[in-house]
């Protein structure tokens, strides 16, 4: 019996590890994005060139691998809740006990962040259309965006300032990136409905491969 489980444990450990790897590749590559977005936008003291080589080579990575990221995207939302909730009780920063910070403005961060998760939910496990290709990665980009004007309006106040104008819209306009293809999605369904449960053609799909039509849905 036990030698008879040996290679399904085997091929668990495999897929595992290779899990892992996946994941620890990613954030790689969302770290080269980050980095790439910030250096170029807030260069103080960095490369615009090596923050445009960074951005270069991780949009590519990112938009190819698209369809395996937009399923752990929920997760890495909830772990932003996660830090939001323990920031709210504890009321300084997560990763900096010595920076307290707006009880109202984290609660708005964490409120942001909850929103995201469940409408990020609604995109993992179906194909993605090109509306929701060019809502994610605008997505991503406003948040290292958000990240950075932060980080310089606190360097300049000298302390954890309140969330100014620019945050808030920042913030919306990244919160509408995703709501777009939500939004997208809810009509499609509600047209695929009308035609009996069968999609209407020239909606929810895209032409690949000569013409052969992907239901994306």
């Amino acid at each position: 019996m036990t030698d008879m489980m040996k290679p399904g444990t085997k091929s668990q450990i495999k897929s595992g590890l290779r899990r892992a790897g996946l994941v620890l590749f990613f954030l790689l590559i969302a770290g080269l994005f980050c980095g790439g977005v910030v250096y170029v936008f807030f260069p103080t003291g960095h490369s615009r060139i090596l923050g445009g080589a960074f951005l270069a080579i991780s949009a590519v990575v990112m938009i190819a691998e698209m369809n395996r990221w937009v399923r752990v995207l929920p997760g890495i939302l909830g772990l932003a809740v996660l830090n939001g909730l323990i920031s709210l009780f504890t009321g300084h920063a997560l990763n900096n006990s010595s920076a307290p910070i707006s009880r109202a403005d984290m609660l708005l961060v964490t409120l942001f962040f909850a929103a995201c998760f469940l409408v990020a939910r609604t995109f993992a496990g179906h194909e993605l259309t090109l509306i929701h290709r060019v809502a994610l990665m605008l997505f991503a980009f406003t948040l290292p965006l958000w990240a950075g004007h932060d980080s310089t309006r606190v360097a300049v106040a000298g302390r954890s300032a309140t969330e100014d104008r620019a945050d808030l819209i920042i913030g919306a306009a990244a919160l509408g990136c995703l709501l777009v293809p939500w939004a997208y999605d809810r009509i499609q369904r509600q047209r695929d409905r009308r035609h009996g449960g069968k999609p209407n053609p020239g909606h929810g799909q895209i032409m690949l491969d000569g013409g052969r039509s992907h239901d994306y849905s």
